[in-house]
């Protein structure tokens, strides 16, 4: 009787093992999933402009996208997925390569290199470790950009924005009033000061490896909240998402209905929101 439990007990925390690993593996194509759909959400406000002007290789490609988001969160199906994305995203880079943002380049050295590593590429140690040195080298290289720049540091930036930003941006203004119009005020280099080592803090922390849960969600609350202040969540999605891939945490539902729920707020924008509110 004695064994036969034991035996019992074993396989019950074999089956539970087995489900948490699929659970996980279903999250990560998930947080592949998200990521492909930044890009998505993007590129689908070009259709109508693209339409007006025959470029309908730019809204297949489109359509490509929205189908691979689909085959990326079956294992099966995966790779078929990255590789119709990334002939998707090859259609927009050639067309537009001279005038491509930083958003679109980084899903470009981001999402396709999972093909490289097989149908569970996503689940690849290498590949987190990709993704992290990847998004910690754009972190440094935001925040060595912002000290060349000085702007940030002697809050000169901050103060414009808050003076002639757009709502999101004019956030920081009630720190010190219309008198930074003259010279930026302690707080608005406190601001700028904070932004550019707590990017360099990230970027040196990804590189060095660390993959702390809380580190994740403090970073995911830094970048939604970049996102809002900038009026730009769908470049924080992407980082996000990637971020859940590396740190082999995945996309939670809940992390999910957040990152979906910025996607269409910045559809339509935080700033023309606040201003229909208003």
């Amino acid at each position: 009787m004695a064994v036969a439990l034991e035996g019992l007990r074993r396989l019950a925390a074999e089956s539970g093992r087995e489900r948490a690993d699929e659970n996980l593996a279903f999250y990560l194509r998930l947080a592949l999933a998200t990521a492909i759909l930044s890009v998505v959400f993007e590129k689908a406000l070009e259709v109508e402009a693209n339409l007006l002007t025959e470029r309908y290789a730019l809204v297949a490609a489109t359509a490509a996208m929205v189908l691979s988001c689909g085959l990326v969160l079956l294992r099966r199906t995966m790779q078929i997925g990255l590789v119709l994305f990334t002939l998707s995203l090859l259609i927009y880079v050639v067309d537009k390569w001279a005038a491509y943002h930083n958003h679109g380049w980084l899903s470009v050295w981001t999402i396709p290199v999972a093909l490289a590593f097989g149908k569970d590429g996503v689940r690849d140690e290498l590949y987190g470790w990709y993704l992290r040195a990847t998004l910690g080298i754009v972190m440094l290289a935001a925040a060595a950009q912002k000290v060349l720049a000085g702007t940030y540091l002697d809050g000169s930036f901050i103060t414009f924005l808050s003076l002639y930003g757009t709502p999101t941006e004019q956030m920081f203004y009630l720190l010190c009033g219309p008198d930074a119009a003259e010279a930026s005020c302690t707080w608005h280099r406190a601001v700028g000061i904070f932004i550019v080592v707590w990017q360099a803090a990230v970027g040196v922390l990804l590189l060095l490896g660390v993959r702390n849960l809380l580190f994740l969600f403090v970073e995911i609350g830094f970048l939604l909240g970049a996102g809002v202040y900038a009026d730009e969540m769908n470049f924080q999605v992407l980082n996000i998402a990637l971020l859940a891939i590396a740190f082999g945490y995945g996309m939670r539902p809940w992390l999910f209905v957040v990152c979906v729920t910025a996607l269409f707020i910045d559809a339509y924008s935080i700033g023309a929101i606040v201003e229909h509110v208003l």
